[in-house]
């Protein structure tokens, strides 16, 4: 363990100025040999500090267990710390903080997640493969046999689906009506099995009633399926220094809530639930992001720096942008896209002349690429 001694900003750190190896001399105490005014042979000088590098080294080896220890914030390396997923790591000023644990890959990892704060949802993850297994159980084995026992993944199918819709405002009428509308669903399925075609779900008419609104099975695993990739933007996310990553995840985020507002808003009731539910994901990770700045600067000097701050509130200024796109109709998205990038842009280049910096030092010109390219991606499929 090396002893802390300068903070990133260049000053001492203040604990390396405590303990019995710092000497305080008050002004009425007249100074020794060698102080100030007073000459001493090069000799004397070297007997003086190969002493007292002898009393700090000991006790260094008694006391440092007691010592506050800074290296793995000022080193560079990477170290598992918050809330056991977050990786804190040097990149030249304060703290870079992830935040947001990316690898979701299962509906009970993003209920996980999600119930500790996470911007995801079981439902982006639920799989209907159970419709089809019902209605070839149907077809074989009659009317009576429709699930007779009902099957986990299809109570947990509309558990997830009625939470994420109604923010958990549901009650078990609602579970049971929408499992009776699945079962609707189920015998459609095994109706086009029977009739020699293979199971369709976008050809089946029965619909699901969801926080008052309704929805066919084949739109709802459309908003499953778009709410899942704009959730995929809330992931991997860090923050405390401006760096083209940072630049263009906040960006991301931000433009994953206007897309959720305006994708939702030509599906009907239940499409302006969608666009809410995005809206709370959004939120969340934001959420996440101000508990993790907050926790780095408990635990270093380094993230309570102006640099830091400065760059942090870049970073959510830059997300609030592309919060607040024009999301009335797709030319008016993207044109407010394009004014936003450029507004986005001045703050990068605000804060780097602020710090003497170039904007290619914190990746200005490959963030931005990465945000039109996004973007565009998106506006293609919508």
């Amino acid at each position: 363990m090396s002893m802390p001694t300068i903070l990133p900003s260049g000053q001492l750190h203040p604990d390396a100025l405590k303990g019995p190896f710092v000497k305080h001399i008050s002004s009425s105490t007249s100074a020794p040999a060698g102080g100030p005014g007073v000459k001493v042979s090069g000799g004397a000088m070297a007997d003086r500090w190969k002493a007292e590098e002898k009393r700090v080294n000991a006790y260094w080896r008694e006391h440092r267990d007691e010592a506050i220890d800074l290296t793995p914030q000022l080193s560079g390396k990477r170290v598992d710390s918050y809330d056991g997923k977050t990786v804190v790591e040097n990149q030249g000023m304060g703290l870079i903080v992830e935040t947001i644990q990316p690898g979701v890959f299962t509906a009970e990892d993003a209920n996980k997640s999600a119930a500790s704060g996470g911007a995801t949802h079981g439902f982006f993850y639920r799989k209907t493969d159970f419709l089809f297994s019902a209605a070839q159980e149907y077809t074989a084995l009659g009317e009576n046999e429709v699930f007779r026992h009902r099957n986990i993944d299809d109570v947990n199918f509309v558990r997830d689906t009625l939470d994420f819709f109604t923010n958990g405002n549901y009650t078990q009428a609602d579970v049971n009506r929408m499992q009776d509308q699945m079962t609707a669903v189920v015998r459609e399925l095994a109706q086009q099995m029977k009739d020699g075609g293979a199971p369709d779900l976008s050809k089946v008419t029965a619909t699901l009633t969801v926080g008052g609104g309704e929805v066919s099975i084949s739109q709802l695993l459309e908003m499953q399926k778009t709410g899942r990739e704009l959730s995929e933007s809330f992931s991997g996310i860090t923050s405390g220094s401006l760096t083209g990553h940072n630049i263009e995840g906040f960006a991301k985020m931000g433009i994953a809530k206007s897309l959720g507002s305006y994708y939702g808003r030509d599906q009907g009731a239940v499409g302006q639930m969608f666009s809410q539910g995005i809206d709370r994901l959004y939120e969340k990770g934001m959420a996440q992001l101000e508990k993790a700045d907050a926790w780095a600067k408990s635990v270093s000097y380094a993230a309570g720096t102006s640099g830091n701050r400065d760059a942090v509130n870049t970073e959510r200024n830059i997300a609030g942008l592309f919060s607040k796109l024009n999301t009335e109709s797709k030319s008016g998205l993207i044109q407010s896209f394009s004014s936003t990038l450029a507004q986005a842009r001045a703050l990068v280049q605000q804060y780097c002349s602020q710090y003497n910096l170039s904007t290619s030092h914190v990746g200005l010109a490959g963030a931005t690429a990465g945000i039109e390219s996004f973007f565009q991606a998106w506006t293609n499929q919508l």
